[in-house]
C-alpha cells in the first residue's frame, strides 16, 4: 500500500527523485535555504514565504512540500545537504505555520525525516497540508494565496468566495495512483487505480468525472458496463488523447458521502483502464498530462492536472 507524504521515510523521498516525479498543485520542492537565514534572506522572509506557501496549498486541493530537496525546472535532482535538527527544528516550523496563519489547518501533518543515506546526522522535513474545510486561509501578509502554475498566486475575489461555498456543496476530488499490469515483449502495461472522494460535509447525490488520458499510450477500457464508465472523444479530433467519463446512477444507493470515496477504475467491481507503454515513448509522454475534471451536484467543475509521467514508472 502506498505511504501518505507524512509517512514518508529517506527512501521514498529519493524514489520522487528518480522517478522524477515533478512538482504539480500537490507538490512543491525547497531547497534547505528556503528556512535558512543567511544575508539576502531574514527571519521575517522565511516565516512570510512559509505562510504563504502552505495556505495557497490549503486554499486549492492540498498538498505536500518537501523542504530538502534541490530541483531544475520543477524536476527534483538531488536531496539536498539537509538540515542540523538542533538548529531548525520541527517544532518551530510547526509553531510557525499555526501563528502565521489566519485559521489552524485541520489535518496538517510535519514529517522529520533522518537522512542516513545521504547526509547522516542531518534531517529534511515534509509538510504535509489537506485543502481547508474551514474557510479560506490567510497568510501572513493578509492576502490569500492558491496554488497555480507550481507556484502560490494571489487569489481573485470570485477564488475567495468559491473556498468559502465549500461547506454548501460537495467536493469531489480524485484520488489517483498505478500498478504495474504485465510485461509483453517490448510493452510494460499498467492499470490506472482511480476513486472519487468526497472532501466535504455535504453528501453528493449527483457526481461524476471527465478524464483525458494520452493516446500514445493506447489505454483500454475493460468491463465498462460495470461501474458505468464510457469513452467518449474529445471535440478536437487531433487531441492526443482519449476521454473516459463516469456518472452515478443518482440513487440513494450511489450518493457519495462526506469523507468517503468509490472506486471507478481498478476495483474488483469496477472497470479497468489499461494502458501500454514502449521505452522509446518515455520521453514524448513525459511531456503529457494526465487531466481530470470532477462534478458533483451544484459544485462547481474541478480541473486536476497530472504529469503523465508519474503514472509509467513504480
Amino acid at each position: 500500500m502506498e505511504r501518505q507524504p507524512f509517512e514518508w521515510e529517506e527512501d521514498d523521498v529519493q524514489r520522487l527523485i528518480d522517478n522524477q516525479i515533478q512538482e504539480s498543485i500537490n507538490l512543491d520542492y525547497k531547497r534547505c535555504s528556503a528556512l535558512i537565514e543567511h544575508k539576502k534572506q531574514i527571519r521575517q522572509k522565511i516565516i512570510d514565504e512559509l505562510s504563504k506557501d502552505v495556505s495557497s496549498f490549503a486554499n486549492a486541493e492540498g498538498g505536500t512540500i518537501v523542504y530538502g530537496v534541490i530541483e531544475e525546472t520543477h524536476i527534483p535532482k538531488e536531496i539536498d545537504k539537509g538540515y542540523d535538527p538542533g538548529e531548525v527544528k520541527r517544532e518551530w516550523l510547526e509553531d510557525v505555520i499555526d501563528s502565521n496563519l489566519s485559521l489552524k489547518i485541520d489535518g496538517l501533518k510535519i514529517k522529520q525525516i533522518e537522512l542516513r543515506k545521504n547526509h547522516p546526522g542531518k534531517v529534511i522535513y515534509v509538510v504535509y497540508i489537506p485543502q481547508s474545510l474551514q474557510g479560506t486561509i490567510q497568510a501572513n501578509d493578509k492576502r490569500y494565496y492558491q496554488r497555480r502554475n507550481y507556484k502560490a498566486e494571489p487569489m481573485e475575489d470570485y477564488q475567495v468566495r468559491d473556498v468559502m461555498n465549500r461547506f454548501k456543496h460537495p467536493i469531489v476530488v480524485p484520488e489517483i495512483s498505478h500498478r504495474f499490469f504485465v510485461h509483453k515483449g517490448i510493452l510494460d502495461e499498467y492499470e490506472l487505480v482511480l476513486n472519487l472522494v468526497n472532501k466535504g460535509v455535504v453528501t453528493a447525490k449527483a457526481f461524476g468525472m471527465d478524464m483525458f488520458f494520452p493516446s500514445i499510450v493506447s489505454p483500454a477500457l475493460l468491463n465498462p458496463a460495470i461501474s458505468g464508465v464510457n469513452q467518449f472523444y474529445p471535440e478536437d479530433p487531433f487531441m492526443e488523447y482519449k476521454g473516459f467519463r463516469f456518472r452515478n446512477e443518482g440513487s440513494p444507493s450511489s450518493f457519495l458521502f462526506p469523507d468517503t470515496k468509490v472506486n471507478i477504475f481498478g476495483g474488483p467491481s469496477s472497470s479497468k483502464l489499461v494502458y501500454a507503454i514502449q521505452e522509446k515513448y518515455w520521453e514524448k509522454a513525459h511531456l503529457l498530462g494526465l487531466y481530470i475534471t470532477t462534478y458533483g451536484d451544484d459544485m462547481p467543475p474541478k480541473r486536476s492536472e497530472y504529469p503523465f509521467n508519474e503514472f509509467y514508472k513504480l
